[in-house]
């Protein structure tokens, strides 16, 4: 039997790989921010104003908790790296990374007073920037729990026997609060406070076993971090992302054209594929789930080219005339599409 193990498993995948319906293909977007920064903000200088003032509070509370020894200074870098990363990611600015760390709250969990326009000034002139996008608070609260478990169950004589664990829970919480100052017009353009976590667990035959199985809390504190900064800087600036879109790669009736359109696509050729679902549409308008697909694998291959209009045009057939479900999702998709590149001209102010 190992000795047709392999082809077995070839011939299983085959099988699954023959009955899919779809294949995928990743687009590259740029998806707007909350809101529309000032036309004149095109640099932006990073600053660590999270630092607590009381470096001691923070040392009991972490002895208490059962947090690392500087735990929130990494997961701060962290933070700060992750927004780095989200700018980085956006031809809306260019950011510069001050490496300026200044003391903001008490405990680091509250937002701080503003900074004053002079020090926001003082920093724009420095590094020669528009505006300032600083972190002003942080805090990472780490809490573990241990539950013991029994297990029931039968051996093979229909005895029961009683098993048992220990299920070991670790929740690392971050607070994280951001603020964005524009020197030119003396307001702050955005304040805003996250309250991200990560949960993690482990299981094993003794309470001991169980908590060693569970990762060191600075490398989530500093997971959790890094992705809260990646976050805000997606909140404060158009950003590059990538999706998906599924396209049907079967009909019934019209087997050998879908698989060949799908082919061209998977490579990338989408005007050669769209000419084959075309010609499909056209010959078999009068069957609703031939029809339905091709015009939904029209507006995909529209969408995959930019022209999110005729994209539309194509998935409201999809689903309008022809009843195909999948479609009726994807108009509203294309709908959002088109009303989020509107917002990314606003903001861009006409850069991209």
């Amino acid at each position: 039997m190992k000795k047709y193990l392999p082809f077995l498993l070839l011939l299983v995948v085959s099988v699954l790989l023959a009955n899919c319906k779809f294949q995928s293909a990743r687009l590259t977007i740029l998806q707007p921010a909350h809101f529309t920064v000032p036309e004149h903000i095109s640099k932006v200088a990073v600053v660590d104003r999270s630092k607590p003032s009381n470096g001691w509070l923070n040392v009991l509370e972490g002895v208490l908790t059962g947090e690392a020894i500087g735990q929130d200074r990494r997961s701060r870098e962290e933070a700060v790296s992750g927004l780095i990363e989200g700018l980085r990611n956006t031809p809306r600015f260019e950011v510069i990374r001050t490496g300026i760390e200044m003391t903001g709250t008490r405990a680091g969990a509250n937002l701080p007073a503003p900074l004053s326009w002079a020090e926001v000034e003082r920093i724009c002139q420095l590094h020669q920037a528009d505006a300032v996008v600083t972190i002003e608070s942080f805090d990472t609260n780490t809490g573990i729990q241990t539950q013991r478990r029994e297990n029931t169950q039968k051996d093979k004589n229909g005895k029961q026997l009683v098993t048992i664990d220990y299920r070991s829970e670790m929740r690392t919480a971050v607070t994280m609060g951001w603020r964005m100052y524009d020197p030119s017009s003396k307001n702050i353009l955005d304040e805003w406070t996250t309250d991200d976590f990560l949960v993690s667990d482990a299981t094993g035959d003794s309470e001991q076993a169980a908590l060693r199985g569970l990762p060191a809390p600075v490398s989530l504190s500093r997971r959790v971090a890094f992705t809260g900064g990646l976050h805000y800087g997606m909140r404060i600036a158009p950003t590059y992302v990538s999706i998906s879109r599924e396209y049907y790669v079967k009909a019934k009736g019209a087997k050998a054209s879908m698989q060949k359109a799908a082919r061209y696509a998977e490579s990338g050729s989408w005007d050669k594929a769209a000419e084959f679902w075309k010609i499909l549409y056209e010959k078999y308008k009068e069957e609703d789930k031939i029809a339905g697909r091709a015009a939904y694998n029209m507006a995909v291959a529209a969408e995959m080219k930019g022209n999110l209009l005729l994209a539309l045009d194509w998935a409201k057939k999809s689903w309008e005339i022809h009843r195909n479900k999948r479609a009726r999702q994807y108009v509203f998709t294309l709908q959002q599409r088109l009303e989020d590149q509107e917002r990314v001209s606003r903001q861009m102010h006409y850069k991209s």
